[in-house]
């Protein structure tokens, strides 16, 4: 799932956006957003990730400037823009609707908000066409939001709020409209169209794959507050909590305690198996601790593997076949049940197992992650 982290046309690292200790607080007693602080830079696409209700969407509306924060300052481009309306701000808002005008063309559509701020007629039309043309729209120009696709409209609402070059794009949830398909192939659009003009984005999404394949970073967000920021591939590879590594992606967590902690290993022992982890962690032998382990990482075999680390057996009790991979479910001989995923690179199941069989899966010490929160 994670994609390696995309180089940002970052200069000299310049901040565009700062975000400092910003709460939003809603009928006296409700943290929307609790003492939330980041910095996007300049040329970055940046993902604020969480599942409903986690403050991502009030914290880009604080952005945008249609909501105040209650406490904690914003700045862009190091102006104080905290209690400046919309209007005054260099900054454009896609939202999920597109909210394109249904009476206009696409051309107008594009050109609407470039007549709003009084741009010569000449100006205008080369402004247009070279958005229309950097999104492949240019054969659609004279036709109505209702002639389009889904994937098209939302192209013109893109390159619509990019056509007065705004120092600050904000998406929110730009793709949930469209079917699982064409969001993936609009993706990597939306990524060309926003780094060819060299914009600053912000991205508000719930959809894991969005976030990791759009972004440069992401901030994983859960009850108004940021749980990890990172490289989508570090926050993958090393959630730093069980809510993190839960939430992206699938996951197996096996609880148990530390018994050894050295600086290059940690051995820990599960009603399971025994995990042996080629990294450290700052804890101690008998402290409580959970090992994730993606799916992805097990190896499934009939045969017993050598060794008395990082190995379990159980029975296969659910295969579901998704196409590229198929996910075995196996229930351990201490009754909990994981997931392992085996890649169809055979028109035969690769580890040819079946319902019922004996299973055992395997994994290396450096396929896991310890957690101790």
């Amino acid at each position: 799932m994670a994609t390696a982290p995309k180089e940002t046309n970052k200069a000299a690292q310049e901040v565009l956006l700062r975000v400092e200790n910003v709460t939003k607080v809603y009928d006296g007693t409700v943290k929307a957003v609790d003492d939330v602080s980041l910095t996007v830079m300049k040329g970055e696409i940046f993902a604020l990730l969480g599942g409903s209700g986690c403050g991502k969407s009030t914290l880009l509306r604080m952005m945008a400037g249609f909501e105040t924060p209650t406490k904690g300052k914003i700045f862009l481009a190091n102006q104080d823009i905290t209690n400046l309306p919309p209007f005054q701000r260099p900054i454009n808002m896609m939202f999920q609707s597109y909210a394109l005008f249904p009476h206009l063309s696409v051309w107008e559509n594009v050109a609407f908000g470039l007549k709003r701020d009084g741009m010569p007629k000449d100006e205008i039309a080369d402004r247009v066409e070279k958005m229309l043309s950097l999104a492949q729209l240019n054969k659609y120009a004279k036709r109505k939001p209702h002639q389009l696709s889904g994937g098209q409209q939302q192209r013109v609402a893109l390159v619509r709020s990019l056509a007065k070059r705004p120092q600050l794009l904000l998406l929110d949830e730009p793709l949930g409209a469209l079917d699982k398909k064409l969001r993936e192939t609009t993706q990597l659009e939306l990524v060309n169209i926003i780094e060819e003009v060299g914009v600053t984005c912000v991205l508000v999404t719930h959809d894991q794959e969005e976030a990791m394949t759009m972004a440069s970073r992401i901030a994983v967000m859960s009850e108004g507050y940021f749980l990890q920021v990172g490289a989508p591939d570090a926050v993958y590879e090393m959630p730093n909590s069980r809510k993190v590594a839960d939430f992206i992606g699938n996951v197996n967590i096996f609880e148990g305690k530390i018994e050894e902690d050295e600086p290059d290993h940690v051995t820990v022992r599960c009603p399971e198996c025994v995990h042996y982890v080629g990294h450290g962690v700052s804890g101690h032998p008998g402290m409580d601790v959970g090992v994730a382990l993606r799916p992805e990482k097990i190896m499934l075999s009939k045969d017993k593997p050598n060794g008395d680390y990082n190995w379990c057996a159980g029975e296969v009790i659910e295969i579901v076949y998704f196409g590229a991979h198929t996910t075995y479910h196996l229930k351990l001989d201490s009754g909990k049940i994981i997931k392992a995923q085996e890649l169809n690179n055979t028109r035969d199941l690769s580890c040819g197992l079946t319902w019922g069989d004996r299973a055992y899966a395997s994994w290396n010490n450096l396929a896991m992650v310890v957690l101790t929160q």
